[in-house]
């Protein structure tokens, strides 16, 4: 019996948990460097961490290990026969990336990670920690342009690297030469180099130069000339190892026209098509290359043969390599039995020497992967076959699929997931129909059949080990369509032949002739896929007529104002209005299109085609020079379409950052909107097309017009996905504004956005809810922000504190802030007040836990409702408990009359120095009243405003009138007591006898 793939192999934990993260591999050279200089980028601890990056993440390629010992060996200064520039070449399967940060790892750490990268490089080759200087620069990156405010950044390569190398000092000691865009002579290297172990490490050094030539013509010159003389100056000296990287010449900017068009357009300063950053760039990467085949040693850190074994280390932690060699033979036994079916190479010794080498992949596999799919522009190289593969062992774990090897017909199309990664990287939505359809997706239980062509056939010719022979095989051949689609069969990577397709889908049980049966049965039973007589392939055709005149129409409506109107009535539909408490703005691209003092939560949807904004600015501002006010009221929900100045993604790089992830977004939006809008058109008139009506009511037609109406919305719903709002934490986390992700199901109604929009602020602890506002626990965190500096609070302060302070919480609706004023006082976190007559000492209205529940007729929305602290109510003598004890009364004896007033006043006296006064709010009018009883029982002459310059009347002996000295405790001089109790316009400080909430707040 051939043995399984579950037995011989262990994948990585977190991949069998489903919690693998594949964007770990694609941390970027400036990250890892940045972690050494203490810099605060989020990065993946298998990058950061050495042991973990040697043991876990790398597989000691060939090529590595003669990069390494190139670099130390020349650092190490005893051996000169060591080149002292290398080139990293790289095709598909990367490693140059890997490679750079290997040799950060050792440079930075040296002998301390011995150990741990014992497989790579001899330990007597490395240095001591701190001895090496490294220079690390992304040509795709560094800037070109300015300093920014006081931060000093150099902009041209050389001062980059004195920079790296000497900090501030050194770039200020080469003076004008690290700004001057003429090439420095040998007084900077010197100065720079001299005496110094130095690591410079250049990252896509040709898309510097294209940068360069883009802001100023010719400097791709000055570039080529210093890399002439710092090859020059790194070969007469031991010590300094120079490291660059640079795409093979057939692969340079093949697969990266669109990225490459957006920064040479940013260099520029203005828009730059394809076809002109194509020519600049491949002006500059001439000059480049010319300088660098002369003196450089080129290295490939990842060769075909090694591609498999690096994919293998990161995705397996166990390959039992025995098992490997029995399955090879066989499969070498049964290609033997049938090599009439089979291609040449399957007959060859040499290939069972690939199968030990990929297994547990079958060769076929990652030559679809790295020789057809990478040629896919937006695929995404090493990223997207990582993707592709641990979406796949994830799917074999889980379903137990007891199979030999992985083949390409294990690719799980029934996955969402895998088939989205598949469909969407490849820009292959019109093919999707044909999964459906055909072969069997995640859609096919929709079918009326509810089972893909295939299905059916496996239903009905059953394979005797239960394999799904059809489905597997028509797999195959679709898989093998994504590639080319647009050229059709004019493209030879376009399909695949009979041979092909029955080497890559066969292994020891589905046997060729059984596959070859399947392949067959396509001509007569799949609705979809083809078989070209004249050109011996099969392949995935989307129809003849009917899609032509699709085509036709979609290219009219390229740049049509049409595609924007409809991607913005479809992104208002993202979120519906009335279904909910918030108020929704849709299309919004400005802050003043977010209106401010609503009183009511705001959702602003960011417009799909905005250039870039600033979340802060949205929320703080309500106009150009308008600070907002109710910050806290306003969230936003930015689209992955549009750029977020300053949000830096781990794991970015030149080929997949937030700039370009936003173009491949809005490009594949178009796309779905173009065929939406060709399908409407068609469906309005087909006869202006030349086509009957008849020939539009099949199902296929209206079935599909309808997946790409919903797969517009879902898609635009998905990409809404970056919610921002005042938060950091809770309560009094600074308010920050923070971004959280959300996923949501897509689709019309906007429920499920809005409801996961309330699941993150709830997580978050940023919304307070109905439900909640009912709870002890609310009243307790809310009673922490009412009274943090005093006792008491105005309801009006506290209703414009939640819509303004941005470190609280946001109220689902106005009435939950009721809800919780009622159920704080019913839970005795605070007593609900309201002052009465000026001269009244108590409140006229006041409700505590010992009141019971506050009236239903109560409106708290009243002016001069207050809530203050029992604690506070107590100390002011508003509670039944505070009466003074009738015992102790008794006993004072004869004056005790005297004696109580004495005391009383004295105990307020003492309760007023402990604390402040805060000046009523002139607007209140409960303020103004204890404004005016202060006044009143400072003196009867109330009516005379007291001021700066304010005389005592003639006689008057009261109380902040005269220099009488106050009877209690005897601790204030005169005049200090007058300052601190007269009458003093800029605080309105009121007679102790007569308290206002604020001396409780202080007292307290």
């Amino acid at each position: 019996m051939t043995m399984s793939i579950l037995d011989t192999c262990t994948p990585r934990k977190d991949l069998l948990a489903g919690t693998f993260n594949p964007e770990i591999f694609t941390a970027n050279l400036m990250q890892a460097i940045g972690h050494y200089r203490g810099e605060t980028d989020v990065i993946e601890n298998i990058y950061t961490d050495p042991v973990a990056f040697f043991g876990e993440g790398t597989y000691p390629t060939e090529g590595m290990r003669q990069v390494l010992r190139n670099i130390f060996g020349r650092l190490k200064g005893s051996d000169a026969s060591y080149p002292a520039i290398q080139r990293l070449e790289t095709a598909f399967g990367g490693g140059k990336t890997h490679t750079l940060i290997g040799a950060t790892h050792l440079a930075y750490r040296g002998t301390e990670v011995a150990e741990a990268a014992r497989e790579l490089i001899d330990p007597a080759l490395l240095l001591n920690a701190g001895e090496t200087t490294v220079v690390g620069i992304a040509g795709d990156r560094v800037t070109i342009h300015e300093t920014k405010g006081s931060r000093l950044i150099p902009y041209t390569l050389w001062g980059e690297i004195a920079f790296q190398i000497g900090g501030e000092d050194l770039y200020r000691e080469i003076g004008a030469t690290a700004t001057s865009f003429g090439s420095p002579g040998d007084e900077y290297f010197d100065l720079a180099l001299k005496g110094r172990r130095v690591l410079i490490m250049l990252d896509e050094l040709a898309a510097y130069a294209a940068r360069v030539e883009a802001a100023r013509p010719g400097g791709r010159s000055s570039v080529a000339t210093f890399l002439m003389s710092l090859f020059q100056y790194a070969k007469d000296h031991t010590g300094i190892a120079v490291v660059l990287t640079l795409a093979s010449q057939k692969d340079a900017f093949a697969r990266q026209t669109a990225m490459l068009a957006e920064i040479i357009s940013q260099a520029k300063g203005e828009e730059v098509s394809k076809t002109e950053a194509l020519d600049i760039a491949r002006r500059a990467d001439v000059e480049v290359r010319s300088v660098v085949a002369r003196d450089v040693t080129t290295v490939t850190p990842v060769r075909g043969q090694e591609i498999s074994r690096v994919l293998a280390r990161r995705l397996f932690r166990r390959i039992d390599q025995d098992a490997a060699a029995r399955t090879a033979d066989t499969y070498m036994d049964m290609y033997r039995r049938t090599a009439t079916l089979l291609p040449e190479a399957a007959r060859q010794e040499t290939f069972r020497e690939r199968m030990v080498t990929h297994y547990p992949f079958h060769p076929t596999l990652v030559d679809y992967l790295t020789g057809k799919l990478s040629t896919v522009e937006t695929f995404q190289g090493t990223r997207g076959v990582l993707r592709v593969l641990a979406l796949t062992v994830s799917h074999l774990w889980r379903k137990h699929a007891a199979v030999p090897a992985i083949h390409t017909c294990h690719l799980d199309l029934r996955d969402h997931r895998l088939s989205d990664e598949l469909i969407s990287r490849t820009e292959s939505a019109e093919l999707l129909p044909i999964v459906t359809a055909d072969v069997g997706g995640a859609d096919s239980s929709e079918l009326g059949s509810r089972d893909s062509n295939a299905a059916l056939m496996d239903k009905h010719n059953p394979h005797p080990e239960g394999f799904p022979l059809y489905e597997d095989t028509w797999k195959t051949v679709f898989l093998h369509s994504l590639a080319g689609f647009g050229d059709g069969l004019a493209s030879n990577v376009f399909g695949i032949s009979k041979q092909d397709a029955l080497f890559a889908t066969a292994f020891p049980g589905m046997t060729p002739p059984q596959v070859e049966t399947a392949l067959d049965a396509i001509r007569s039973n799949a609705y979809y896929l083809r078989f070209s007589e004249t050109e011996g392939r099969y392949y995935a055709s989307t129809g003849v007529s009917i899609n032509r005149v699709l085509a036709d129409i979609r290219r009219g409506l390229r740049g049509s104002d049409r595609i924007e109107e409809l991607l913005g009535q479809t992104s208002r539909k993202v979120v519906t209005a009335g279904q909910h408490h918030f108020e929704v703005i849709p299309e919004v691209t400005v802050p003043e299109r977010i209106p401010d003092k609503t009183g009511k939560p705001t959702l602003a949807l960011i417009a799909l085609d905005a250039d870039s904004i600033r979340p802060e600015e949205l929320i703080t501002q309500a106009g150009p020079n308008r600070p907002r006010i109710e910050q806290n009221l306003v969230l936003l929900l930015i689209p992955d379409t549009v750029r977020v100045t300053g949000d830096q993604r781990s794991g970015d790089d030149m080929l997949d950052n937030q700039e370009t992830r936003a173009l491949e977004l809005r490009d594949r939006l178009q796309s779905i909107a173009v065929d939406v809008l060709a399908r409407r058109i068609l469906k309005q008139d087909p006869a202006a097309f030349g086509l009957a009506e008849s020939a539009l009511s099949d199902q296929t037609f209206s079935r599909d017009t309808k997946e790409r109406e919903q797969a517009l919305i879902t898609v635009v719903t998905q990409a809404y996905r970056n919610l921002w709002f005042p938060g950091g934490g809770g309560a009094g986390g600074g308010g920050k504004i923070i971004r959280r992700e959300i996923s949501t199901a897509g689709g019309e109604g906007g429920v499920s956005v809005i409801e996961r929009i309330k699941e993150v602020l709830l997580n978050d602890g940023e919304l307070v809810t109905l439900d909640l506002a009912g709870t002890t626990t609310a009243g307790a965190s809310a009673a922490k922000l009412f009274f943090t500096n005093q006792d008491y609070r105005t309801l009006a302060e506290l209703r414009a504190d939640f819509a303004r302070r941005r470190d609280w919480p946001l109220l689902e609706e106005s009435s939950v802030f009721d809800t919780l004023i009622r159920a704080g006082v019913n839970h005795g976190a605070w007593c609900l007040f309201r002052m009465g007559e000026a001269e009244s000492e108590k409140p006229a209205e006041f409700h505590s836990r010992d009141t019971g529940e506050i009236p239903y007729q109560v409106n708290l929305t009243d002016p001069g409702w207050s809530i203050v602290t029992p604690q506070g109510a107590k100390k002011r003598n508003w509670t039944e408990s505070d009466k003074p004890d009738p015992t102790r009364i008794r006993q004072m004896g004869p004056g005790r009359d005297q004696r109580l007033r004495l005391l009383l006043r004295g105990r307020d006296r003492l309760q007023g120095r402990a604390g402040a006064w805060k000046r009523p709010d002139p607007g209140d009018l409960q303020g103004r009243r204890r404004a005016d009883q202060g006044r009143t029982l400072l003196c009867p002459h109330r009516r005379q405003e007291p001021g700066p310059g304010a005389r005592r009347p003639a006689g008057c002996q009261r109380l902040g009138h005269g220099n009488r000295r106050p009877r209690v405790q005897g601790r204030h001089q005169a005049r200090g007591q007058q300052a601190r109790m007269g009458h003093q316009a800029a605080d309105g400080y009121p007679d102790r006898r007569r308290r206002g909430p604020q001396e409780g707040a202080a007292a307290a």
